[in-house]
Parts: structure tokens; C-alpha cells; sequence
């Protein structure tokens, strides 16, 4: 039913099919019935409701046909049985006829008895209630969908008849909760799939307690995704949930098979590949597209909201997508004071001191402004002054470098090697003291790089007809080789940074777009006119309920 012309499609199918049974039915009386009804029999049958020789033809193979059925024989009672082969014969019972018609109905299959209605239907026979009559128009109708939407006051009915009237409606005719649980033991699999993307199945109605076995679980992850584990959504087959839960949980995801999904796309992503930012905008869902666009927006001024700022997982793509050309205040936030600190190291590699030590200086204005400083500054402001004492260095300012690294010392102990040199290159003639700055870093190179050799050898290169640089670097590799050769290694060398996991760009999941958990979609296939002519049935053996036991009033004269 969720799809219009498959449900249409079906509708014919089902009955084309009923049409013919009923033309094998009607061929089958004909070859069975060797003369028709005199006008005896016919008065006879007249006192029971049923009219013209047609009609008596039709509900007299129905009849027989109920006999036939091993169910009905074995146990129907002796005195039914006998009411009914004796209104074969002829001669109906008008007082014993209905009980036993309606005891015979009862002992049939779903499937036979909406069939015998329909006959009973077509010849008119009116052996139910005024309200089972009406709901016996609905049941028996090509189009029972046209009779409700046209009816002024639709008939009402138990479970399966309201049910059926739900389906045949598309969910214009609500399903109460109250009645679920006596259809959904019973109501296909498809039908119920219907109730709930409808909505008038929810969570609170557990209809895994009156399903199979096998359909709990895929009823669970269709209304309570959270509460699934991973192993039932891995024996569910659900890949999106397992790869989710796997993200989630910060573990490596093996990559999909056919093509990258959202969470390829996002590991990469968040870790700072901005190639990949339009294929994950196209598979991402509406909210977290926003949040994505809000992202990248904000890097243009380095503002974001504090739900960014505090996602650590979105550092990375952050720190991507903004390339400050100013002082960064450290003092906004936590991942300001990160990239504060990381621009510094870089502006030191890249040769920048002057420029280094001015952001460096940031954290110290930051602690020493009204209020408390961030745990983000306050975490890094040793290594901070640390930076600012090497850009004095730089500058051949050793006295304002050690009363840096004097703060500096109580908040890092390893700034008291570089606090010791500081104080001994003091005490040492300016001309008897050698260059003050790291020679790592001179190269571009982090500090104690083993590769510095090749990078020596680029510069060289590079250099030749610059006798002053030439000479420079020079003098950088004669310092390295000369440390190596005393063994004092590094030892004799400015230490910067003092903790490069500071630097280290977070691992945490960037929850801010990560898509939600969404429900298992749907596995069945549109209702049909098989799961339709299945609760027609259900609703049939219902109706039984509204069978006649005692003959209606009628118009004895009517022809």
C-alpha cells in the first residue's frame, strides 16, 4: 500500500483471480446440476431469504461444497450435517438450516469462508445483521476502498474488519492501539510493516511480543534502534548500524568495498582531507549538511559556535579549513589556545622568530588578564613563555629570556635545562659563547631531527651562489657534528618545544556530524492483493459473529 500503482497492480491481479474461481465455480454448477430448481423447491427456499432458481443453485454448491471439507466433516455435529444435506435434497429446514450453516462456516478455513460470503453476497442471501450486512458489502467488494470513502457513517467492526478497512483505505482509516494485539499474531508481515511506517505502531506497543520469532528483532531495530547490540544488528545483516557503532566507538574502519561510504568519508574528513568536503556533503543528511556548511563558513573569520569549539573530533577539519594571517587570541577558547601554540611551532620552523614570539606572547597577555585563563592557555603557558624566551634569544636578549624561563620553570620541569643554559651563556663572554638559537631549527627541522643531514645538503644545494648562507649553514652542521663528537648529543641545544603531544591533533569522534541513528528501513515488499484477500479472510471469519440464527423477516410475496 505504500506505493500507489504496485498497490493498484496488485488489486487487479487479485482480482482477476477472484473472477475466475468464480466463473469455475459457476461452469462447476452447471455441469452439476442436471435441471433447475422446481417451484416448489424454490418456495421452500423463498421462506429462507433466498430468491430465483440462481440464487438456490449458488448457496446449494456453496453448501455442498462445505461438506466436502474434511474439517467440517469431522466436526460438524449429526444434526447439522443433517439439516444441510436435507436443504440439498430440497426440502431446508427453516428453523434448523442457519445454526447449521453458520457451525458449518465456523469449522471452514479463513480463505473458504470469505469465499462462501461471496457467494452468499451475489445471491443476494441476507443471513446477517443489519450492521454484519453492511460490513458484508465492504468485505465482498471489488472496491471497498470507494464504498468507505463515499459511505456517510462507515461501519464499524471488530480487530480484523477494522483493520481491513485500515489497509483498504491506505491509513486513512486509523488503527486503535487497543486492538493490536489481537491482530498483530496474525497480520502479514507487510501489513504491519504499513502500521508502522503509518505510525500507528509504535515502541510503546511492543509488537515483537506477539509476532514469530524471527520477526522480533527486525521489528526492534525498525522501532528501538538504540537499544540493539551490535551483534544482533550484525545477525540482522544491518551494515550501516555495525559501521556506525564502529565509528562511534573511535575504532578503524575497514574500508567500504564498492565505493566510500559516510563514515570513509568522515574519518577522512575530520582528519583534515578538505578533497573529500563535497562527497561528504552529498551523503550526509540535512542537519548534519548545515552543520557542516556552519563549519566552513566559520573558518573564514576563525569564529564558530561553542558546540564546534568544544568537539574536539573537529579540531582537525578546523585547523584545515583556517589559516590565520594574525595574532590567534588564545584567551577564546580551548581550540584557539591549540591553534595559538601550533602556529607558533610553525612560524619557528618556517624560520619566523620575530613573528613566533609575538604569538607566543598572546598566552602570556591572556594569563594576565581579568579572569581565570582557559585550562587551554593555562596548559600550554610554560611551553608558551618557553617560545618567547627562544624568540629573545633570537635577539640576543638573555636577561628578558631568563626571567621568562624563571616563571616558566615552577609550571614544567623541563625548562630547567634551558633555564640552566640560559644562565651559563649569561655568565660566558658574548664573544667566548657560540650562536644562541637551535640549530635543528635554523634547518626548518624539529628539534633533534636524525634526517637533518639530507636537509643540510638541500640548502647547499640551493645556496651556491650565496656565499653568507653558505657560510651559515655551515656553521649550523659544525655545530650538530660537534655535539655528536663530545657526546653531549642535544644536550647543549635550546630544547623546543618540550612536549610535542601538545601538538598532536586530537583522535576524538566528530560527533557534531555524525549522522543519527536512523531506524532499519522496511524489507518487505508493498502490500499486495495476497496480503490484502489474508486480512480479508481474517475479517470474514469474523463477521460470523453477526450470522443469523433464526430466519429474517421478509417479503414472502416478493419475486
Amino acid at each position: 500500500m505504500t506505493d500507489p500503482v504496485a498497490a493498484h497492480q496488485a488489486a487487479v491481479e487479485a482480482e482477476l483471480r477472484r473472477l475466475a474461481e468464480q466463473e469455475q465455480r459457476q461452469q462447476s454448477r452447471d455441469a452439476r446440476s442436471s435441471h433447475r430448481p422446481n417451484g416448489f423447491v424454490l418456495r421452500k427456499w423463498r421462506w429462507l431469504g433466498v430468491n430465483g432458481a440462481d440464487a438456490v443453485i449458488a448457496v446449494r454448491d456453496a453448501l455442498a461444497e462445505m461438506l466436502r471439507s474434511p474439517d467440517v466433516r469431522e466436526h460438524l455435529q449429526d444434526g447439522y450435517e443433517q439439516h444441510i444435506r436435507q436443504a440439498l435434497d430440497g426440502a431446508p429446514d427453516a428453523d434448523g438450516l442457519l445454526p447449521a450453516v453458520s457451525a458449518a462456516l465456523r469449522r471452514c478455513a479463513p480463505g473458504d469462508v470469505l469465499n462462501h460470503l461471496r457467494t452468499f453476497h451475489a445471491a443476494e442471501v441476507e443471513w446477517f445483521t443489519p450492521g454484519g450486512m453492511a460490513r458484508q458489502d465492504i468485505l465482498c467488494s471489488t472496491a471497498p476502498s470507494l464504498l468507505l470513502s463515499q459511505a456517510r457513517r462507515r461501519p464499524t467492526g471488530g480487530p480484523a474488519y477494522t483493520l481491513f478497512t485500515s489497509v483498504a483505505m491506505g491509513g486513512a482509516v486509523p488503527m486503535p492501539s487497543s486492538l493490536l494485539p489481537e491482530v498483530l499474531s496474525w497480520a502479514p508481515r507487510s501489513v504491519v510493516d504499513d502500521l508502522m511506517d503509518r505510525g500507528a505502531i509504535t515502541a510503546e506497543d511492543m509488537p515483537w511480543k506477539h509476532r514469530p520469532d524471527g520477526e522480533r528483532l527486525y521489528l526492534r531495530a525498525r522501532l528501538t534502534p538504540r537499544k540493539l547490540t551490535r551483534d544482533e544488528a550484525q545477525s540482522l545483516g544491518w551494515t550501516a548500524f555495525v559501521r556506525r557503532e564502529a565509528f562511534v566507538a573511535g575504532e578503524e574502519l575497514e574500508r567500504a568495498e564498492a565505493q566510500p561510504d559516510v563514515y570513509d568519508l568522515l574519518t577522512e574528513v575530520a582528519d583534515g582531507d578538505l578533497s573529500r568536503m563535497h562527497e561528504l556533503d552529498a551523503v550526509l543528511p540535512v542537519e548534519q549538511r548545515t552543520q557542516l556548511r556552519n563549519l566552513k563558513a566559520g573558518s573564514y573569520v576563525g569564529s564558530w559556535p561553542p558546540s564546534f569549539l568544544e568537539d574536539r573530533g573537529l579540531w582537525a577539519l578546523m585547523n584545515a579549513l583556517w589559516d590565520p594571517q594574525d595574532v590567534v587570541n588564545p584567551r577564546l577558547s580551548d581550540f584557539h589556545a591549540w591553534v595559538a601554540i601550533r602556529r607558533t611551532y610553525d612560524l619557528v620552523l618556517e624560520g619566523r622568530i620575530e613573528e613566533a614570539g609575538k604569538q607566543a606572547e598572546a598566552f602570556d597577555r591572556a594569563a594576565k588578564g581579568a579572569g581565570t585563563p582557559s585550562s587551554g592557555v593555562q596548559d600550554v603557558l610554560a611551553e608558551a613563555l618557553n617560545f618567547t624566551a627562544y624568540a629573545a634569544l633570537a635577539a640576543d636578549d638573555l636577561k628578558t629570556a631568563e626571567e621568562l624561563l624563571a616563571r616558566a620553570e615552577p609550571m614544567d620541569p623541563l625548562v630547567t635545562h634551558n633555564l640552566r643554559l640560559v644562565r651559563a651563556w649569561r655568565e660566558t663572554p658574548k664573544n667566548d659563547r657560540g650562536p644562541l638559537t637551535n640549530p635543528y631549527l635554523d634547518l626548518c627541522l624539529p628539534h633533534g631531527c636524525t634526517e637533518w643531514e639530507a636537509r643540510y645538503r638541500d640548502l647547499v644545494r640551493d645556496a651556491q651562489d650565496d656565499v653568507t648562507e653558505y657560510a651559515r649553514l655551515n656553521r649550523i652542521r659544525g655545530r650538530i657534528q660537534e655535539a655528536g663528537l663530545h657526546g653531549a648529543e642535544d644536550d647543549v641545544f635550546f630544547w623546543l618545544p618540550l612536549d610535542m603531544t601538545r601538538y598532536e591533533t586530537p583522535r576524538d569522534v566528530p560527533r557534531s556530524i555524525v549522522p543519527p541513528l536512523v531506524p532499519l528501513q522496511r524489507r518487505t515488499a508493498p502490500t499486495g492483493g495476497v496480503e490484502i484477500e489474508a486480512v480479508r479472510a481474517r475479517a470474514a471469519v469474523e463477521l460470523l459473529d453477526d450470522f443469523r440464527l433464526t430466519v429474517p423477516h421478509l417479503d414472502r410475496h416478493r419475486r
